[in-house]
């Protein structure tokens, strides 16, 4: 008796169908409580809400000078293990766009620059402590609003980075890290380092029984590029939370900046600047 064998696309159609239902069982794949989780509804390394070039969904005026910001930034975590050990691990994806705006009045907003940031990013966490190892590559291009005005340069940058976050409570967060340009253009020196804290008042009751709570940044990030620069953010807001367990949150903020533009068309000119802004957090 002959034995039908299975053509090529049906061995296939079973291999996706298998893959696809691994990925989407948050089961234990090894002995114990050991699991493997397909896109987990938190990260395994929290965003660092005082760096202002973090991927992050904003919209920021300018208080020193008659702009506008805004930016779209998304992380997408594919997989995460969760060991019986108690510890995370975590891998994916994270990019941003950061998009700067004059005011010229009669709700004319011309663009300025835009900062185009696509990373992919390994992290770890254990007890009080979360590490993140990252790869970005960085593009900043010249608006419409200058294409005539001044000359454009090629501005890209592609980075490793090493940030380690330590939490001891709630209401305290600090974090630091070194980090090195892989390639640079126009050259510069590649080192850099960055550090910073987070700290938060106690939660209390809000509007209509939702929960907040205060809270202060400071994020420093010294580099060896553009002859040597440092370049601080302050942040002092309120974060709004539906309830205090829940991750997405709304944060209304008063920053200042001091050091050189952030903004790569601009990164050799010196920005010192207040900003007030909203912040949507997922």
């Amino acid at each position: 008796m002959r034995v039908k064998r299975k053509t090529r696309g049906q061995r296939f159609s079973w291999w996706l169908r298998g893959f696809v239902l691994a990925l989407s069982l948050p089961c234990g794949l090894w002995a114990g409580e050991d699991q493997l989780l397909f896109l987990p509804q938190e990260p395994v390394f929290n965003r660092l809400i005082g760096d202002p070039r973090e991927p992050q969904n904003a919209l920021i005026a300018n208080l020193s000078y008659p702009r506008f910001e805004g930016a779209i930034g998304p992380t997408i975590e594919f997989l995460q293990w969760r060991p019986s050990d108690g510890s995370r691990w975590g891998w994916g994806l994270m990019g941003a766009s950061f998009i700067e705006l004059d005011s010229l009045g009669h709700f004319v907003y011309p663009e300025r620059a835009s900062d185009w940031y696509l990373g992919m990013y390994f992290s770890e966490s254990a007890g009080d402590f979360s590490n993140r190892f990252e790869y970005t590559h960085v593009s900043s291009h010249l608006g419409d609003e200058l294409f005539d005005v001044i000359p454009r340069i090629i501005y890209s940058r592609e980075f490793f980075r090493w940030t380690v976050s330590y939490q001891p409570s709630e209401t305290l967060r600090v974090y630091g890290g070194p980090g090195c340009y892989s390639h640079m253009a126009p050259a510069g020196r590649p080192l850099f380092a960055q550090a910073g804290a987070e700290l938060y008042t106690s939660t209390f009751d809000f509007i209509a029984g939702t929960a907040a709570r205060g809270y202060m940044t400071y994020n420093v990030k010294a580099e060896q590029d553009a002859g040597g620069v440092v370049d601080q953010n302050f942040q002092w807001g309120l974060q709004w939370k539906w309830k205090k367990e829940t991750a997405p949150s709304l944060r209304f903020a008063l920053s200042y900046y001091n050091g050189n533009s952030e903004y790569g068309q601009f990164y050799l000119s010196n920005d010192n600047h207040w900003g007030i802004g909203i912040y949507f957090d997922p």
